[in-house]
């Protein structure tokens, strides 16, 4: 009997001594978990800011792509109106 009172004791201390360590070694792995989450997090929300500007960016492009497309048409328009006024081109009757 006071062996397995012996034995019961010495598995809890042993577990005991074990938990201490555990915690210390658990809390610090929990640490840099939730560490290496909120670095993650982080990376997450600025990877989502990067396209939302990327499209915002690239809808203004588009934008201004089709706005000098436009003035160049208005361009060559006023260009062909000019020449027309400088130098009229005869019209051929047949």
């Amino acid at each position: 009997m006071n062996k397995i009172r012996i034995a019961l004791i010495c598995a809890a201390l042993s577990c005991v001594a074990l938990t201490g360590c555990t915690s210390d070694q658990l809390s610090e792995t929990q640490k840099t978990e939730r560490q290496a989450l909120n670095d993650k997090q982080q990376t997450d929300r600025q990877v989502e800011r990067a396209e939302k500007s990327l499209a915002i960016s690239s809808a203004g492009t588009a934008a201004a792509a089709e706005n000098l497309a436009a003035k160049k048409q208005a361009q060559k328009q006023a260009d062909g109106d000019l020449q027309q006024l400088l130098c009229p081109q005869p019209d051929v009757v047949q």
